[in-house]
């Protein structure tokens, strides 16, 4: 038998074989459980997380009256806003009493009305004090903002009438449809969508280097290659296996996020994406850990091959990630986006010839 050449039954036959053992594999398991929560509640995770760089994705939701210790002018206008703004105004005769509220939590936040009245001439100057809790005094800052931006427009309207020569400037605004979901959409599409598809890619990677090193390091690799199979069919068959269970998991992660409502176009150019670039990232894996043998040593060379990759994927416009983000929002012409995959797929192939090379040249070595 050649040992050089390539014996597809042999390979399908190591593939098996690795597959059946993947299943046993607890990391592995573990990380497809994550992604899978990941994907499945991806439209709660969509607002918690958008939540954290965009405040303003809250606005209009639904959330709980929060409560208002308020000190002062109890029958200003600013008052009855804040009832009538899904809020629950709680008057205080001083600041010590709200403070102490405060503290124990039993109101969310204090503000200090002063007695000046729009009629007046002074300046209303607010004193506002919010929880420590980022996420809490966001949604307080939110929740005051309109009856805030109500006060201050009637407050001006009142001041600004009796300034000389003063005339009304009409202006027409058009409003649109503005809400959160520009924020959603940005999150969804830019950061969670490619970061689902590409995680069992990073993942089948570093997979292939943990099969192929445990190999060297448990001294199985002998037995094996006693047996009528080459080196290359071992390498081969671990290979396939690890590259095709990256878009089989892209598949499930896809199917999950349209059930919580977030369409995809182009569900097949994505996957291709998908099963090109798990080549290209289990191929060089295979490289690395033929050529290193020890499991430490590869991971780490791998981690770092990954972090420079990922970082040069934001250096030009079709990195496979902007691709998959521009292919699921349809956002991309059929010839652009079939010159790009076309190059991806010719150097995904191209790394086999190195592949081959190495593994011919360390199987003289066993």
């Amino acid at each position: 038998m050649d040992k050089t050449k390539v014996y597809p039954k042999k390979i399908m036959s190591i593939a098996r074989r690795e597959y059946r053992g993947l299943l046993l594999e607890k990391t592995f398991m573990l990380s497809v459980l994550v992604q899978l929560f990941i994907a499945s509640f991806s439209a709660f995770l969509v607002v918690g997380l958008t939540s954290f760089y965009d405040p303003m994705a809250l606005q209009g939701m639904q959330m709980k009256e929060s409560k208002i210790g308020v000190i002062g002018d109890s029958e200003g206008e600013l008052f009855k806003l804040m009832k009538i703004n899904d809020l629950e105004p709680v008057q205080y005769a001083d600041f010590g009493d709200a403070y102490n509220d405060f503290y124990d939590r039993k109101i969310d936040a204090i503000i200090n009305i002063p007695n000046e009245t729009a009629e007046g001439h002074n300046l209303i100057n607010l004193d506002i004090y919010l929880p420590r809790s980022e996420l809490k005094a966001t949604i307080v800052s939110l929740q005051l903002k309109k009856p805030l931006e109500k006060f201050e427009q009637s407050v001006r309207s009142v001041r600004t009438s009796r300034l000389d020569g003063y005339t009304p400037l009409e202006v027409q605004i058009i409003r649109g449809n503005k809400g959160s979901s520009s924020s959603k959409l940005e999150f969804i599409y830019v950061a969670l969508l490619p970061l689902l598809m590409f995680t069992p890619a990073f993942i089948s990677g570093g997979l292939v280097i943990d099969m192929i090193t445990e190999e060297f390091e448990r001294k199985t690799l002998e037995l094996l290659l006693a047996s009528p199979v080459s080196f290359l069919d071992i390498v081969g068959g671990k290979t396939l296996v690890a590259t095709a269970i990256a878009p089989v998991q892209s598949i499930a992660w896809i199917l999950l996020l349209s059930l919580n409502g977030i369409h995809i176009d182009n569900f097949i150019e994505i996957l291709l994406i998908v099963t090109i670039v798990s080549l290209i990232l289990v191929t060089s894996g295979s490289i690395i850990a033929v050529s290193c043998r020890e499991r430490g040593t590869a991971q780490l060379f791998y981690s770092l091959i990954l972090i420079l990759l990922f970082m040069s994927s934001y250096l030009y416009t079709n990195s496979p990630l902007n691709l998959v983000s521009r292919l699921s929002l349809d956002s991309i012409r059929g010839l652009e986006a079939f010159t790009w995959t076309a190059g991806y797929m010719c150097l995904a192939v191209l790394l086999l010839w190195p592949l081959t090379k190495v593994v011919q040249k360390q199987h003289m070595k066993v």
